[in-house]
């Protein structure tokens, strides 16, 4: 059972005052370590020092109790030695969330193994596993030889093991982005969800500010053939994840995002320091969850200047800071699903690509 957000005060200092209606978050994604045995081009994770400061009994501590998705991920997850632990523990502090662990699926027989034992704990679980094209392609950008085979022999294994939530990752670099297309047709061929987002530059989650931005036409074109091919789809999930890329079309061509950012509002990103952050790449710390409650931080005045800064931001367009402002204006995504299937049914026309703007949904 979730429990329904709770609201506190507004945050004051002096006689500064920010009117905020604050809840707790429903999303986040939590970085459990640095370790990483791929060595990918658009990620520097591997180049750190391991860091795992934080035990299970920290993490079953210090957790709000009302999320709902919860993004299990490295550095490679499944290298820390207490995993089960520490899934456990997230499960229960967080409300019993649904968890998507993140993998590059290197190491088949290992991830089997530890995905059984989580699962008798963990009944939310899913998997993500990492694919950026063919094989080639992905091994490339991996930096590791037969991370492709490894890889989809991951996806089988998993299968074959009866766990349903099976999804293929796809990151989009300037140089893969032409794969997007035949990666979502392969992952529809082993009948698991495909998720694809534009490599992104972080200091804090991907230790890099060295990847390049891909030209808008080759985001436009790609992700086009992308929504086409879901919105043909029989998958209902399809369909909204084509409303998602619309905005990833959005983004590319107008520098701006489709929908407020709910970063610092419904969603947060814990690395494994401890530290709380806004999301993936405002490099501002709300504190740390080893010398903070988590209460204590999230209401507090240096967050609430944090969520304004957040909410005003434009660096990215990525769906763990988009997916609760979709929820809050459900509306507007099914206007703009029904108008390109109507182009589809009865026109036969292309679809427009991206949502009008002409109605913008307030920022938080």
């Amino acid at each position: 059972m979730h429990r329904r957000p709770t609201p506190f005060p507004i945050p004051t200092k002096g006689n500064d005052v920010i009117v905020q209606k604050l809840t707790l978050p429903t999303e986040a994604i939590i970085s459990v370590t640095n370790r990483c045995d791929a060595r990918c081009s658009m990620c520097n994770i591997w180049q750190l020092e391991p860091q795992e400061y934080l035990s299970a009994e920290d993490y079953h501590r210090n957790l709000p109790k009302t999320l709902r998705n919860v993004n299990l991920t490295g550095g490679e997850a499944l290298l820390r030695p207490d995993i089960v632990e520490v899934t456990q523990a997230i499960y229960e502090a967080s409300g019993q969330p649904r968890i998507i662990l993140a993998t590059n699926g290197f190491r088949t027989a290992k991830t089997v193994q530890t995905v059984k034992r989580i699962l008798q704990l963990v009944p939310t679980l899913g998997i993500a596993v990492s694919l950026d094209g063919s094989e080639e392609q992905h091994d490339r950008m991996r930096g590791v030889p037969r991370a492709y085979a490894r890889a989809t022999e991951t996806i089988r294994a998993l299968q074959s093991l009866g766990l349903r939530d099976i999804r293929i990752g796809f990151t989009a670099t300037k140089e893969n982005v032409e794969h997007l297309v035949s990666t979502y047709e392969y992952a529809k061929s082993l009948n698991v969800e495909f998720t694809a987002t534009v490599a992104q530059n972080s200091e804090i989650y991907y230790s890099t500010v060295e990847n390049a931005a891909i030209d808008p036409e080759a985001i436009e074109r790609e992700f086009g053939r992308l929504i086409e091919e879901r919105l043909h789809s029989r998958s209902p999930k399809d369909w909204i994840r084509s409303y998602f890329d619309s905005g990833v079309i959005h983004f590319a061509k107008t520098g701006a995002r489709m929908t407020g950012c709910d970063a610092a509002a419904g969603f947060f990103y814990l690395a494994p320091s401890g530290d709380i952050y806004p999301c993936l790449t405002v490099p501002s710390s709300l504190g740390n969850i080893r010398t903070q409650s988590f209460t204590d931080l999230w209401t507090s005045y240096r967050a609430a200047l944090i969520r304004q800064e957040a909410s005003r931001c434009q660096k990215c367009w990525m769906m763990c800071t988009s997916r609760t402002e979709i929820k809050r204006n459900p509306l507007r995504a099914a206007r703009w699903l029904l108008r390109e299937q109507g182009k589809f049914i009865f026109k036969g026309r292309t679809h427009s690509l991206t949502p009008s703007s002409s109605k913008q949904p307030p920022t938080l």
